[in-house]
C-alpha cells in the first residue's frame, strides 16, 4: 500500500530513527508488541519546511532524507498560482458539505476577488479554515463578504499583506478560534451548547468570539 506522512520535517529526531529502520528493514513492530510483521508500502511525504536546512541545523536525520527523498516535487504557493484557487475553494466547498449534511454552499463573486488578491501565507489550510469559518457563520446557499474571517476583511480593505503568525500566543489564539468555529458548528450555531462542548461558560465563550472577531451565526 501506500503510507502518506503529512509535514514529515515536523517529526521528533527519536521517531525517524524508528522510521528509517521501518524504510530499510521493510519491517515493522505493533506497539506493546514484540514480534515483528513485514510490510511492503510505499511512502509520500510531504512538508512545508526546508528539509536541507533541518539536515544542516542537525534537527532532521541526513540518512532519511535521502531516503525519502527520491522524486522530489515542489507545489509552489497558492499566491504563485491564483489561478487554482477557485476550483480548489469549490472542492473544499463541496466537501464541508458532504461531511456536514448541508446544502451545497457557493461564493459571491465578491469572495472570489476578496481570495484572488489575498497572498494565502497558510496556502490551502488557510484556505479550507476560511471556508469552513465562513460555512459556520453562515446559514444560506451563497457565502459573502460578511461571513469571512475578520482579518480577511481587514487585509482586503487595507490592501496589506497578512504575516504569518510566529509568536506563542498567536498560535494558542488561532487554535482557540478553530476550537469555537468548530464547537459552534458542531452546536448548529446555538452558543450555549457550543459553549458545553468546550466546557468553559457561555460568558466566556462570548468574550472570546468578540475578541476573535466571530460574529454570532445566524439562526
Amino acid at each position: 500500500g501506500t503510507l502518506f506522512l503529512d509535514e514529515i520535517g515536523d517529526m521528533p529526531y527519536p521517531m525517524q530513527a524508528k522510521l528509517l529502520r521501518a524504510l530499510q528493514e521493510k519491517e515493522v513492530e505493533r506497539v506493546g508488541g514484540t514480534a515483528t510483521r513485514l510490510v511492503d508500502i510505499r511512502v509520500i511525504a510531504a512538508t512545508s519546511r526546508n528539509i536541507e536546512e533541518l539536515v544542516g541545523e542537525g534537527k532532521f536525520r541526513a540518512d532519511l532524507y535521502y531516503r525519502v527523498n527520491v522524486i522530489p516535487i515542489r507545489i509552489p504557493p497558492l499566491r504563485d498560482r491564483r489561478e487554482d484557487i477557485d476550483p480548489i475553494a469549490d472542492w473544499i466547498l463541496a466537501k464541508l458539505s458532504t461531511q456536514g449534511g448541508e446544502p451545497k454552499r457557493s461564493l459571491s463573486p465578491e469572495i472570489r476577488e476578496i481570495f484572488a488578491s489575498y497572498p494565502w501565507p497558510g496556502n490551502v489550510r488557510e484556505l479550507h479554515n476560511v471556508l469552513e469559518h465562513a460555512a459556520a457563520m453562515s446559514r444560506e446557499p451563497l457565502l459573502l463578504p460578511e461571513h469571512l474571517p475578520a482579518y480577511l476583511l481587514r487585509a482586503a480593505s487595507s490592501g496589506e499583506k497578512r504575516s504569518i503568525p510566529g509568536s506563542l500566543s498567536n498560535v494558542k489564539a488561532e487554535a482557540e478560534r478553530t476550537a469555537i468555529l468548530a464547537a459552534l458548528r458542531a452546536a448548529d450555531g446555538n452558543k450555549s451548547k457550543a459553549a458545553s462542548l468546550l466546557r468553559i461558560h457561555r460568558v466566556k465563550l462570548y468574550e472570546k468570539m468578540k475578541r476573535y472577531g466571530i460574529p454570532s451565526p445566524r439562526a
